[in-house]
């Protein structure tokens, strides 16, 4: 028989992995969750795969006076911390927010329909009326890591019974004391905010297919993702500016939208080499050979944020500033380690 602790690391493991299989909530290494027990932080470590909850270890064990102790002299958590197995794995750069928060369990979630109203300048509006009656606050768009802790410490010091965060261009955290309870808060959530995509023309790949001859572009698996391309509002949302810090870490900032052409894409597109995919204008979407389970992932995550947004919403993209402040020296090794890792559920990725 499991013991207390053991059967609810395992619920944690089993909740983790669900979420981490659906794509409209994770998409590759995106999204944490943890467990707080006898002074113990058992976190996602960063680059891990929700998906992969079950199949070994993702957590991190860390002694939250000692995360806490950090957060107060302005440290992270960034090394590397040895799991009962003996792995050492790296901690999330969310640590500190889930330490700050006094709930048994967070969940921190990529959704993509609260990413699609989260990218508004009018968000607070939107959410406002969709969450009313729930314990909710609107945290407007703030760098990971201590950054957001601080953040948070400050809504809990004016409405500490605050269970549910949503972090403008960023996503969504939950928290409460079992994951009975938080899986149930998420799925209420997510019903108020569902949303569907937009009706948009089919792909041409009569024009695309000619594109992939001889070159280093092909189509992509995810049909889906063709919306980006012959969805006019889609083609101006996407290469318009960086929705959410995924986009600028795995997809290489705003999409290039190119014009359909009867020659090999070799010719035309060697200027985009280096991006994981291209928009091709009127048609559809040609993703690169080099692409990874991670970019690719991300991509169809990407797709379904912009299919979601209304048309005429006001959109925040994030600014230069908080795009350099973003793409510092350790996001790149997060984005390593998610490609590295994840063997787990690849839901339309």
């Amino acid at each position: 028989m499991l013991s207390a602790k053991e059967s609810e690391i395992k619920s944690l493991l089993s909740l983790s992995a669900r979420i981490g299989c659906d794509p409209s909530l994770a998409q590759a290494s995106s999204g944490n969750t943890s467990l707080k027990r006898d002074g113990i932080l058992w976190i996602k470590a960063s680059g891990k795969w929700l998906a992969d909850a079950e199949q070994g270890d993702i957590l991190v064990p860390l002694h939250l006076k000692e995360v806490r102790s950090c957060l107060r002299r302005n440290l992270d958590m960034t090394g590397t911390y040895p799991t009962p197995s003996g792995m050492h794995l790296r901690a999330s750069v969310e640590t500190a927010m889930h330490a700050v928060i006094p709930y048994r369990v967070v969940v921190h979630v990529h959704s993509v329909n609260t990413i699609a109203r989260a990218v508004r300048q009018d968000a607070h509006l939107e959410f406002s009326e969709r969450l009313e009656g729930l314990p909710w606050c609107w945290i407007p768009y703030i760098a990971s890591g201590i950054p957001l802790a601080r953040e948070i410490e400050k809504v809990l010091s004016r409405a500490p019974n605050t269970q549910i965060f949503v972090l403008g261009n960023h996503g969504l955290v939950l928290a409460g004391q079992t994951c009975g309870s938080v899986e149930k808060l998420l799925e209420t959530i997510e019903t108020r905010l569902a949303t569907g995509s937009r009706h948009t023309a089919p792909p041409q790949f009569n024009q695309m297919i000619p594109m992939t001859r001889n070159s280093i572009w092909r189509l992509p698996a995810d049909d889906s993702l063709h919306s980006l391309g012959t969805d006019p509002q889609a083609r101006q949302i996407a290469s318009s500016g960086v929705l959410y810090p995924c986009q600028a870490i795995f997809l290489g900032g705003s999409a290039a939208v190119v014009p359909p052409s009867s020659q090999p894409a070799a010719n035309s597109l060697t200027q985009y080499e280096g991006k994981p995919f291209v928009v091709v204008d009127g048609c559809g979407v040609l993703v690169n050979d080099k692409i990874t389970n991670a970019e690719q992932a991300m991509l169809s995550g990407f797709g379904r944020v912009v299919q979601r947004i209304d048309p005429t919403a006001p959109i925040r993209y994030l600014s230069e500033l908080e795009l350099g402040e973003l793409l510092r020296e350790d996001v790149y090794k997060y984005r390593d380690l998610a490609v590295r890792n994840g063997t787990g559920c690849r839901a339309s990725a």
